[in-house]
């Protein structure tokens, strides 16, 4: 089975819907390396996170290319 792993920032793993915090990013590396190979227990056990809380449902990490539009220009060359 496939987890969906974002990076939120330097210290900030999502998995699924859980958001785990840690202490030093050398600990988020670590255990976002580990979930390649092992299951979410394994890992939250060997790297434990600072803190565990699940995310809202419409809960998006800040992305300032999430969400937005592009449009076309309206002007042409000269």
């Amino acid at each position: 089975m496939t987890m969906t792993t974002i990076r939120v920032s330097d210290t900030e793993v999502q998995v699924e819907r859980t958001l785990y915090t840690f202490a030093q990013k050398s600990d988020a590396d670590a255990f976002q390396r580990c979930l390649a190979d092992s299951s979410i227990d394994s890992c939250y056990r060997t790297y434990p996170p600072v803190s565990a809380k699940p995310t809202l449902p419409d809960e998006h990490p800040n992305d300032p290319g999430r969400g937005s539009t592009i449009s076309p220009s309206l002007g042409g060359m000269p």
